[in-house]
């Protein structure tokens, strides 16, 4: 029990990290999206930014809230994972996690 409430009080804790409207602009409309391992029914929305080959990791979704979204961020395990994904057939792209 002590386990599963520490589990919980985690994922509290975890602040969601925010990108306001104004920044999402210089992204792509149409995000990519790619799965975890650990957590295959939630997405993870990737920014590409318009014109380059520079990819923003923003999590999952959360909410849109004062005009920005709100995104729960990944574990390490998954930020790796993700990368892994990104970096099949974009070598040279530079990715960055919110």
């Amino acid at each position: 029990m002590l386990a599963a409430t520490e589990g919980m009080g985690q994922k509290m804790v975890s602040e969601k990290k925010r990108i306001s409207k104004s920044e999402l602009a210089k992204y792509d409309t149409t995000p990519l999206y790619f799965y975890t391992e650990k957590d295959s029914l939630n997405r993870v929305t990737v920014l590409k930014e318009i014109g380059k080959e520079i990819y923003l990791v923003a999590g999952r979704y959360s909410k849109f809230e004062n005009d920005s979204r709100l995104y729960a961020p990944l574990t390490d395990e998954e930020k790796g994972e993700v990368e892994k994904q990104l970096r099949m057939g974009r070598k040279d792209a530079l990715i960055s996690f919110l």
